[in-house]
């Protein structure tokens, strides 16, 4: 059942991943942030995949957006979802591994300028409308590089799990806004955040 909400975006996505799942932990949270040891993350050797790999297995099972995407396409087809008339305007990825996989991938959808917020978790999409802006660019996936090859791309691979170990965590929160993605680092004294271009996995700005 869809329900409207009215507040600030972030706290709203927020919202609905608690909503999605009780007492999972969201937007990056790894174990080290509960005072658990930090566990750096480990390059694999670029093998048939060339990506990463993220030694510290957590629950619920991650996914690539491509399967997610995938599964919503079935859930629409099974009356589950009605998408009809809708425009994506952003993606989100939430507990984001070092290999592009997340926890949770929340699509931010328009339709005669009301937002819903399409979620995916644990095998199951969830619906929210939402009182709020999203941008006015149109993401076109199919243009876009997956975030799996943008992490399998051995540079940007190796910047991030830099990074990550700097901050000692393990998960990453992405977004894709028109053709660009945000790869956003964070612990809890600290983070970073690095721009790519969806076309072409370069990285055009870190801050």
């Amino acid at each position: 059942m869809l329900s409207r909400v009215r507040s600030a975006p972030f706290l709203l996505v927020l919202l609905l991943l608690f909503s999605l799942s009780a007492g999972c932990s969201i937007l990056g949270k790894s174990p080290e942030s509960d005072g658990g040891p930090a566990t750096p993350v480990q390059a694999t050797n670029p093998g048939s995949s060339g990506s990463f790999e993220d030694i510290t297995a957590r629950n619920p099972p991650k996914v690539s957006l491509e399967d997610a995407m995938a599964s919503l396409t079935v859930a629409e087809q099974e009356g589950g979802i009605d998408m009809r008339g809708m425009t994506l305007r952003q993606v989100f990825g939430y507990g984001v591994d070092s290999s592009g996989l997340a926890r949770t991938w929340v699509l931010g959808m328009e339709k005669g300028g009301k937002t819903t917020l399409l979620a995916y978790s644990e095998g199951e999409w969830k619906a929210l409308d939402m009182d709020v802006p999203l941008p006015a660019e149109e993401v076109r996936l199919g243009d876009l590089i997956s975030p799996e090859d943008l992490f399998r791309n051995r540079k940007n691979a190796d910047l991030i799990v830099q990074e990550m170990n700097r901050l000692r965590v393990t998960e990453s929160d992405l977004t894709i806004t028109g053709e660009a993605y945000q790869v956003t680092l964070h612990s809890p004294t600290d983070g970073k955040t690095f721009t790519f271009s969806g076309k072409t996995g370069e990285l055009t700005q870190s801050a």
